[in-house]
């Protein structure tokens, strides 16, 4: 049916298929489907569904782990790369991160030379603590997007995803006159900082607002002179987390960035490098997205991203039901801004 008349019932935004570009379609055939069925599965069924073993809960890990990777365990060095070079390259860079070295291209190079050896430590579950001390330009712009093109194959520009936030929050300044929306738009109008950081982090905070979802599992904040080593970390989620140094993104000047409840980055001044770490570690680090947060960081995933997996879900799965391909409220929101404007 998508196939046939594509510009009715293909999902597509800004020219990308999302999923597998029939998500919705097959959403709406189930849901009509669940209703012709309710009430009609045997509870033996029911039964046999919820028993899983071992194995195919290590097996749904993994698959959930690897989502969207392109090179999720790399299974040999590079030509030319051996375990003593390995040491060597991670000791150089330990000894350049301690120098405060800002080179990015230099980084990036031998972030990529050792990306081999990151994986193995991470995939064998090295401590957050530990791969900050080992591997430091991980959790820096540079080294940690390095490390996520190896693993996804996906590169961008900062400006694209500066254009399609400010699609976004375009559109919901056209479409949503909701209290809680009107407060972003009015503080974002207030801010006096660069267009493309107010329009980022407006971006984030007008999802979060759409999808319902906890803001505090994703902004700290804290007093804007806070020190890295000032930052009660037992108050830190331990998903991926941005500390907002000042009581809201769109003012704040400084931003951090914790994992684990370890603050790994504590000096970030451009939001859009902020966003950039904390969305990428959950694929460089194998962290499942929160429930709390799963619409906003699909919605990043398709849309900033460009990660069109047609398979699974990088959303942790709290309960027996088969989860959709594409969470249908994401789905719908695409559809509604690709309707609206985003392929003038």
């Amino acid at each position: 049916m998508a196939m046939a008349y594509p510009e009715a019932f293909k999902d597509i935004i800004e020219g990308e298929v999302v999923g597998s570009g029939y998500d919705s379609v097959i959403k709406q055939l189930i849901n009509r489907l669940d209703n012709v069925r309710r009430g009609k599965t045997s509870l033996s069924l029911k039964r046999r569904a919820a028993g899983n073993s071992e194995e195919d809960t290590l097996c749904r890990k993994k698959r959930l782990d690897s989502y969207g990777c392109k090179n999720w365990q790399p299974v040999q060095l590079p030509a030319n790369e051996t375990p003593d070079t390995q040491i060597s390259v991670k000791q150089e860079m330990k000894k350049m991160k301690k120098e405060q070295f800002h080179d990015a291209k230099i980084v990036e190079n031998m972030m990529r030379a050792t990306f081999f050896t990151q994986r193995k430590d991470i995939i064998n579950g090295v401590e957050t603590s530990d791969l900050l001390h080992e591997w430091p330009y991980l959790f820096e712009t540079s080294g940690m997007m390095s490390h996520f093109k190896e693993l996804t194959a996906i590169d961008f520009e900062d400006k694209t995803i500066a254009s399609k936030c400010a699609r976004v929050v375009s559109y919901f300044r056209c479409t949503d006159k909701t209290a809680k929306m009107q407060t972003i738009f009015r503080e974002m109008e207030k801010s006096s900082k660069n267009v493309d950081d107010i329009n980022a982090a407006g971006f984030l905070q007008l999802l979060l607002k759409y999808f319902s979802e906890r803001e505090d599992q994703m902004f700290h904040k804290v007093d804007q002179t806070t020190l890295p080593s000032e930052v009660d970390c037992a108050k830190l989620p331990s998903t991926p987390c941005i500390i907002v140094c000042g009581s809201s993104p769109l003012t704040a000047e400084n931003f951090m960035f914790s994992v684990d409840q370890v603050v790994v980055n504590g000096h970030i001044t451009i939001f859009c490098d902020a966003l950039k770490l904390m969305f990428a570690s959950y694929y460089c680090l194998n962290i499942s997205y929160p429930v709390d947060q799963g619409g906003t960081l699909e919605f990043v995933q398709r849309c900033l991203f460009k990660m069109n997996p047609e398979k699974g879900s990088k959303v942790e799965k709290t309960t027996s039901r088969k989860q959709s391909a594409v969470s249908p409220k994401v789905l719908s929101l695409i559809s509604k801004i690709a309707d609206y404007e985003w392929m003038d």
